[in-house]
């Protein structure tokens, strides 16, 4: 049984075409687009589906992440050399790979080589990783359109590609030749080795350039994967166009767009050329009058004389000038700068600066409270009110042992107790 974990592997495979689906499984309540477009496809080629819980997954993909979607498949096809060999196109790109241990590492040079538009990846039948679900979602699905072949011996290989008029480039620590420097504008097949160990003695021997990558840093090697994406685009950089039917490469140096303008014999005429400018008139032209649609710029623009605004505190309730009849802004916020209009009972008259302000009521309205203390002693005027009242010539005094304790008495009396009140 073979596994397609992720949601990009299952839809490229659902895609390609190449493999035989047995059933897809899905996490239940889980939707979105892609999942959606996934189990559309599945329906509509006939395959079962399945909604499971998530921890069934988990355990049936055993770590590899698979984001709710798993296809049971059938194993990837391989071919064999000979068919690796005739359906390579002109010229041939092929890739060896001679002891790739890591999935990972494998479905990276995959997705590249499939990327780079390469005919296909030959692998030997031990020392390499098998085609597992973890290879296929290293490739994100380009294992699907990458023809894959296993050779069980790659020396013998070799020999078979040089038959045909491939050249073998081999990349090793040990290469004496720059990467850019080998035409690789021919049919070429490019051989990486394992992590760690690199090319084996008989594959290197058998190879006819054997090149390096420069290296500048503290690291003495790059990823297998770096090293071939590196080596597949040099290829794709010397040739300029790659013979896929998927995306060809735009030619290069592509030309702008030039406006063309009307030729010389053309009729068509421009309607501002025939206004006449400022300085020809200036010259001594002949001037009859500006054209029609055309100001002249010695013109003087229209003017009607200054516009009048209004004062700030107008209104009209109370007409110029903001304050009402009776000389009060009510309701309205007085201007800024206006003078503060007199009160109603001030009597009239400029007001001296400085001067205490006068009692509205012509000093007859006393505050209540004042007058004699239950000790005999008036209270003492305030510091800006109006002087306290005489004692009428009836009232006794406060010696006199006719007065009352409680204040003064007659009518005198009676009439400041009725003040008080009021």
């Amino acid at each position: 049984m073979n596994l397609i974990c992720g949601i990009n592997p299952v839809l490229e495979a659902l895609s390609a075409g190449t493999r035989h689906f047995d059933r897809l499984l899905v996490v239940k309540g889980l939707r979105n687009r892609r999942i959606s477009e996934a189990i559309a496809r599945a329906s509509k080629l006939g395959v079962p589906l399945r909604f499971e819980p998530r921890e069934a997954l988990d355990r049936m993909a055993g770590g590899v992440p698979h984001q709710g979607l798993i296809a049971v498949v059938s194993p990837k096809a391989l071919v064999g050399l000979d068919q690796l060999l005739d359906k390579a196109r002109e010229p041939a790109l092929l890739v060896v790979l001679d002891g790739i241990e890591d999935p990972r590492n494998l479905g990276a040079i995959i997705r590249t080589a499939e990327a780079a538009g390469a005919d296909g990846v030959l692998l030997p039948e031990r020392h390499s990783a098998g085609l597992s679900e973890t290879v296929s979602r290293a490739s994100a699905g380009a294992l699907e359109h990458v023809r894959v072949a296993r050779g069980g011996n790659l020396v013998h290989a070799l020999e078979a590609m040089k038959a045909r008029g491939i050249w073998v480039i081999g990349f090793d620590a040990s290469g004496t030749e720059r990467w850019d420097q080998v035409d690789c504008k021919g049919p070429v097949a490019l051989v990486f080795g394992g992590e760690g160990k690199g090319l084996r003695r008989l594959v290197r021997e058998h190879c006819d350039h054997l090149v390096s990558l420069p290296l500048f840093g503290h690291v003495g090697s790059l990823n297998v994967s770096v090293a071939a994406g590196i080596a597949l685009y040099e290829v794709v950089r010397q040739r300029g166009v790659v013979p896929s039917h998927v995306r060809p490469i735009a030619p290069a140096g592509s030309v702008a767009p030039q406006i063309i303008g009307p030729a010389s014999d053309d009729d068509e005429h421009d309607p501002g050329a025939s206004h006449r400018s400022p300085v020809a008139v200036d010259a001594g032209e002949d001037d009859h009058g500006p054209e029609p649609g055309l100001v002249d710029i010695h013109e003087e623009a229209a003017w009607s004389g200054p516009t009048v605004l209004k004062p700030a505190g107008f209104s009209r309730r109370s007409g110029a000038g903001g304050a009402s009849g009776g000389g009060r802004m009510r309701g309205r916020r007085r201007p800024f700068g206006a003078p503060r209009p007199p009160d109603r009972g001030a009597p009239p008259g400029p007001s001296t600066p400085g001067a205490p302000p006068e009692p509205r009521d012509g000093g007859r309205r006393r505050r209540r409270g004042r007058g004699v203390r239950p000790g005999g002693a008036s209270a003492p005027p305030s510091a800006g009110g109006p002087p306290p009242p005489l004692p009428d010539a009836g009232d006794a005094g406060p010696s006199s042992p006719n007065r009352p304790a409680n204040g003064p008495a007659g009518p005198s009396g009676r009439r400041r107790r009725r003040r008080r009140r009021r």
